[in-house]
């Protein structure tokens, strides 16, 4: 009875530890791939020191920040593997634009990007106070 209770132990013991490598590999879920509009520029960009590398195909994603609500984030940097050799990391994106900040996040070159419900509404705004500008 023991000796069936520590192999299962045994082997439970070395599924955890072969699959260790696969746990490992973090995936950050981007969710939907919006360009936003803020009205404060992002931070600087933060130091930040690199993990070793788990497999070889995988690639560093450096830090950057992301603008979750109303307020800016920071995603931590990260090791990747892309989903196939013909996709490589396209980096989050800041750009003034008049008083604002147009925000394209980090993304894999084959996502494609949207604009966003407060992005879309500025920038309808924008051409609105340009086509009839206030006396």
């Amino acid at each position: 009875m023991y000796r069936r209770i520590l192999k299962s132990i045994v082997l439970s013991s070395l599924a955890v530890f072969i699959a260790a490598p696969a746990i490992a590999q973090v995936h950050v879920d981007l969710g939907g791939l919006h360009i936003r509009i803020a009205g404060d520029a992002p931070p600087r960009a933060r130091q930040e020191q690199r993990p070793p590398r788990m497999h070889r195909d995988d690639i560093w994603i450096n830090g950057y920040w992301d603008r979750r609500g109303d307020r800016w984030e920071w995603s931590t940097g990260r090791w990747e593997r892309p989903a196939s050799r013909n996709t490589h990391w396209v980096n989050a994106r800041y750009r003034r634009e008049g008083n604002h900040y147009r925000y394209d996040p980090g993304h894999w070159s084959n996502q494609q990007l949207s604009e966003g419900d407060d992005y879309r509404q500025w920038r309808q705004e924008q051409e609105s106070n340009r086509n009839h500008p206030r006396d």
